[in-house]
């Protein structure tokens, strides 16, 4: 899970197989070593029933909460450039699905359904 600043912007990018780890298990963490021996911490969690996306903690421990029912709507129009996207305050969050990531894997699933 890539993570990218930018002023108010706050990117989280995922590669096909965290999505599909994050589907399976709804909920995907990564951590990221900091130079005084701790660790930042990022957490997307789907929620059955949840109304809206939201987030807490801060960069050093953030948790990203998001319905369940609106991503898997957003993930099932793969590959797309925009990302799934809210602002809590005058953050805004966007979840993206690595896009050049997605169309490899669907060009490998394309030639390995091919008849040989």
């Amino acid at each position: 899970m890539k993570l990218q600043i930018d002023g108010p912007r706050l990117r989280l990018r995922l590669a096909e197989d965290e999505l599909a780890r994050l589907l399976r298990d709804r909920h995907l963490e990564a951590h990221l070593p900091c130079p005084n021996g701790g660790q930042a911490r990022r957490a997307i969690v789907l929620e059955d029933g949840l109304a809206e996306a939201n987030c807490d903690g801060d960069l050093m421990d953030l948790r990203v909460r998001l319905p369940l029912a609106a991503f898997l709507g957003f993930t099932a129009e793969r590959p797309r450039r925009d990302g799934f996207s809210f602002a809590i305050r005058a953050l805004e969050v966007s979840i993206e699905v690595d896009v050049r990531d997605s169309r490899k894997r669907m060009q490998l699933e394309r030639e390995n359904k091919k008849p040989r």
